[in-house]
């Protein structure tokens, strides 16, 4: 499982990388997490335990963007400290979702075979991604969207019933449809759509 997260941490700064290619600027307000750099330990920490509720990540395993253990955890949950230089996607799961970040991250068929409800919090917020497609890296194509604080859930698909698709809507709503990685968004605040400069 160390391995797949190493494989986790270094795709999601690499997406991440490319996400910010473009050098596109936010028009709808910050995440609190842009412009940090390199970080002191301590504060690593802090922004990953960001990600989740303090009975959630202070006593969770955190991680750095290499995969080093910042600090060793005890009550099942992994916390992350996101992507550099920024670090705005840090990122707190439970064990149901390692399962699903090792079959997204090697690109292999993904079936909740937990028979619990996933969990991962992102009350930090995330970097662009496309709503459509888990792979592509490409903002001219797709509905790309960035989600301030949120959380993200692993049911059944067939639990999905009428939930939007649209990120747009409002609410809850489907990302992935149509791949073994759907899963539903639950935003905590409203999901405005990217401006990008000209």
């Amino acid at each position: 499982m160390k391995s797949t997260i190493k494989i986790f941490l270094a795709a999601i700064t690499i997406i991440g990388a490319a996400a910010h290619a473009g050098h596109h600027e936010m028009t709808h307000g910050s995440t609190g997490a842009e412009g940090l750099g390199s970080l002191p330990m301590e504060e690593k920490i802090a922004l990953a335990k960001a990600a989740a509720p303090s009975n959630v990540s202070d006593n969770a395993r955190i991680l750095d963007s290499d995969n080093s253990v910042l600090q060793e955890g005890g009550n099942g949950w992994t916390c992350m400290v996101g992507s550099p230089p920024n670090y705005e996607n840090p990122m707190c799961v439970d064990a149901t979702w390692l399962g699903w970040l090792d079959a997204w991250m090697n690109k292999k068929p993904y079936k909740n075979t937990a028979n619990m409800i996933g969990v991962n919090y992102m009350l930090v917020g995330d970097i662009p991604v496309d709503n459509d497609d888990p792979y592509n890296t490409d903002e001219s194509k797709g509905t790309w969207v960035q989600e301030g604080p949120h959380l993200m859930l692993l049911v059944p698909q067939e639990l999905f019933g009428s939930l939007p698709r649209n990120p747009y809507e409002g609410g809850p709503y489907v990302m992935w449809e149509g791949t073994d990685y759907a899963h539903i968004m639950v935003p905590l605040e409203k999901t405005t759509p990217i401006v990008y400069d000209e």
